[in-house]
């Protein structure tokens, strides 16, 4: 099936899933708003600024102003409304957690993570040392060393050895 896409960026004669799935790939995914931009957009809503405006100064999307003072208009106008949480479980290991692990692992390279959840048996105590590994790799963005297996004998000292 062929999409084709008129001037105005609509997509033509495309299912709704393909149509969608366009649309993430044209578009991107939502960016997730700070608690501090969504209470400058109500502020500067009270503030009777227009819709235009307020993208401009916030640095987002016209519709994604409107759709924030839609949710604090239909809350009652008074407070600022909450963000909704992302799915997916929430990280077993926090930022003081990871500040510890970050400092422990500059003062010592060579650390690994069983000795970390060795030294920190209260911040870590349920968490596997995998998750440990996975949070230095993944989420702190240190690589992964392992020691290197050395033969008993090298090929030069076989040679000498055999003669």
């Amino acid at each position: 099936m062929y999409c084709s896409r008129s001037a105005n960026v609509s997509l033509v004669f495309v299912p709704k899933l393909v149509q969608f799935l366009a649309r993430i790939i044209i578009v991107g995914k939502k960016k997730d708003l700070t608690s501090d931009q969504i209470s400058s957009i109500v502020s500067l809503h009270k503030a009777k600024q227009s819709v235009k405006e307020i993208a401009k100064i916030v640095g987002v999307s016209d519709r994604t102003v409107r759709n924030w003072v839609a949710k604090f208009k239909s809350s009652g106008g008074i407070q600022t409304p909450a963000k909704k949480k992302r799915p997916g479980m929430v990280k077993k290991i926090n930022l003081r957690t990871r500040n510890v692990i970050k400092w422990q692992v500059d003062a010592d390279p060579h650390i690994t993570s069983r000795v970390l959840k060795e030294k920190n048996p209260q911040l870590l105590e349920n968490v596997s040392q995998r998750t440990v590994g996975r949070c230095l790799h993944d989420d702190m963005g240190y690589r992964r060393c392992r020691a290197r297996i050395k033969p008993d004998l090298t090929h030069n000292i076989t040679t000498l050895r055999i003669g």
